[in-house]
């Protein structure tokens, strides 16, 4: 189990790696391969990490591993912060950036129960809230034709929504029988 999600984050970010240099290849940029890169490192590639390496999982509060992914998501997607990373070493930064966000964020819910899975709603709602906002200001980002800028914040919206729902799900349904459980070693 431990080589097979070592493997699939390999894969997420070389296929991370392709986007960047697919949509930097590209005049105006691609928007939404960017996106992709995005998705593929924080909701891909590190929680793969983390299966992969269940001894280090630093001791993270739910809170603070909110706010680090956020602060990462939100920041480099103001327009102005977009713009000034859209160069090789910016996109360098911006990966490792996404990366170490999202394994902080995903070490707090390996931890599992009822926190993780508040923190995949909270975080849920956080995806929906920013890709939804990219979607419809279609004109933020100068350096993307506007229609590609959507569907890069649809796919944040609806994958990335998908993603974190499923793994908040998966919670519920662990906090769920816990407590059945402990319900019928009482009876």
């Amino acid at each position: 189990m431990r080589r097979v999600c070592l493997i699939g984050a390999l894969v997420a970010v070389l296929s991370a790696a392709l986007f960047y240099a697919s949509g930097m290849g590209m005049r105006p940029g691609s928007f939404s391969l960017h996106m992709g890169a995005h998705l593929l490192l924080s909701l891909g590639a590190a929680p793969l990490l983390i299966l992969a390496f269940p001894m280090w999982r630093p001791h993270i509060s739910g809170p603070l591993a909110f706010l680090a992914l956020n602060v990462v998501t939100y920041g480099v997607h103001l327009p102005a912060v977009y713009t000034r990373l859209m160069t090789p070493g910016g996109m360098l930064i911006e990966s490792l950036l996404f990366l170490g966000a999202g394994l902080l964020f995903w070490a707090r819910v390996a931890r599992g129960g009822l926190g993780a899975a508040l923190l995949l709603l909270a975080q849920m709602a956080a995806c929906a809230l920013l890709g939804a906002a990219i979607t419809f200001s279609r004109d933020a980002y100068a350096m993307t034709l506007p229609d590609d800028t959507a569907l890069g914040g649809v796919l944040m919206w609806v994958v990335g929504g998908f993603v974190v729902m499923a793994a908040a799900f998966y919670h519920f349904m662990l906090v769920l029988k816990t407590a059945e459980t402990r319900n019928e070693q009482t009876v």
